[in-house]
């Protein structure tokens, strides 16, 4: 039987005023640091976009070594997404300005290099059939997808409904159509699989 050591217990007891102890809001993530994660996020897509435009297939085995790239630019959106995720998670509720920009930040990259780069991995199926490489294409949108919403939804609880309804409006609607095209994509994947 395991019986904890009594310095457990004294991490135990301490746990409620170290959770109380206020963090200083000048170190904390703002709207702002959101946003450059969003254009961080589009970055990262233009660059997945390149990498997937470039791949030409080729058969297995070699393609797992031919499509490292891609796979790379996958976990590079997802790392600069799961940053953005922990700065949405910390910040403070948003301004009315950050929140603005927050929305138009999305409206202008995301809403925009995401819906591209979907169209241009739905022409490249032959290319990833070729390498049977289709589960991992599956796979790797099943995550952004998962990151997508997950950082949407924290961005989006942090926004400031004094930005108005139709700002509001303008963010929920880029955060919808991101996660449709990438679920299409899913799906026209996974129709596609055999």
């Amino acid at each position: 039987m395991f019986i904890p050591s009594p310095s457990i217990f004294l991490l135990f007891a301490l746990l409620p005023l170290a959770s109380s102890i206020a963090i200083p809001q000048s170190i904390l993530p703002t709207g702002q640091t959101v946003k450059q994660d969003i254009i961080n996020i589009h970055n990262a897509v233009f660059e997945l976009d390149a990498t997937v435009q470039a791949y030409d297939g080729s058969p297995f085995p070699t393609s797992l070594v031919d499509g490292t790239p891609v796979l790379l630019g996958v976990a590079k959106i997802h790392e600069v997404n799961r940053a953005g995720f922990r700065h949405a998670l910390a910040t403070l509720p948003f301004t009315v300005p950050d929140s603005n920009d927050v929305i138009s930040t999305v409206t202008n990259t995301v809403n925009k290099s995401i819906p591209s780069t979907t169209k241009h991995l739905k022409e490249k199926l032959p290319a990833f059939k070729e390498g049977l490489l289709i589960p991992v294409v599956i796979a790797s949108l099943v995550l952004l997808l998962s990151d997508h919403d997950t950082f949407s939804a924290a961005t989006f609880a942090k926004v400031n409904p004094g930005v108005g309804e139709a700002k509001i409006k303008e963010g929920a609607d880029g955060v919808a159509n991101i996660h449709n095209v990438i679920q299409d994509a899913i799906l026209f994947y996974t129709a596609n699989a055999v």
